[in-house]
């Protein structure tokens, strides 16, 4: 059995994404919601750092597609075409603290090959080495089409987060270390999930303890420097 290993994309992988895409999503190309050659294109122009594959067997598997933005865009409510512009990531902003995870796929005849969790290591791996503040996401409800008539998008969420229920999506995130802030109402137009989304939400804990130690010597050195602080 190959080993996954992951690299930057290249414009020369972009017939090939375009080929992953529609056999990860056949269910969305006909709703215009999956990468197309234009918009690959465009996201390796704008972060070509962001863009990821995963290979075996020398073969191209899989794809991690993400952009920065700030914290204020990412964690308030949002679509998924807003926050990507329309998946061209033309509001991509260097100055921004948040990883955002515009789309993970993966060829279906590579199941359990690894291919998820290498591109999520990858991912998480990017967000260290940038010094970001989280990795954010909307993910899609898979299964929530089968019981949208008996609960609500965040019953069904949070069946699945306690382990009553699986979910072919979130079951996955939820394993790779993602925690759900909340729900994205009109999210994405995807019948499976009603167009709700689970607000994904992976904390950079190297990036929080930097920051608390430089609040921490800030704080320490503000008071060394306070005129009216009484010497002992």
């Amino acid at each position: 059995m190959g080993h996954v290993f992951v690299r930057g994309a290249v414009l020369g992988d972009v017939g090939r994404l375009v080929e992953l895409n529609h056999a990860a999503y056949p269910d969305l190309v006909e709703d215009g919601v999956v990468f197309d050659a234009a918009q690959l294109t465009a996201q390796l122009a704008v972060f070509p750092e962001g863009q990821r594959v995963a290979v075996l067997d020398g073969r191209v598997v899989g794809s991690i597609a993400t952009l920065i933005v700030p914290s204020a865009r990412a964690l308030a409510p949002h679509t998924w075409g807003s926050i990507t512009s329309q998946g061209t990531f033309a509001c991509h902003d260097p100055r921004g603290d948040v990883l955002y995870l515009a789309d993970v796929y993966a060829d279906p005849a590579a199941a359990g090959r690894g291919v998820g969790p290498a591109l999520y290591e990858a991912l998480f791996d990017l967000c260290a080495r940038k010094g970001l503040a989280r990795v954010v996401a909307g993910g899609r409800l898979w299964g929530y089409h089968e019981v949208a008539g008996e609960m609500t998008a965040q019953a069904y969420a949070d069946d699945v987060i306690g382990g009553a229920r699986r979910d072919r999506v979130l079951t996955s995130q939820l394993r790779a270390g993602f925690s759900v802030a909340g729900i994205l109402d009109g999210y994405l137009d995807d019948w499976r999930s009603g167009g709700y989304a689970t607000h994904l939400v992976w904390e950079n804990e190297r990036a929080a303890r930097s920051l608390s130690r430089s609040r921490s010597r800030s704080a320490a050195e503000a008071s060394r420097n306070d005129p009216t602080r009484r010497s002992s």
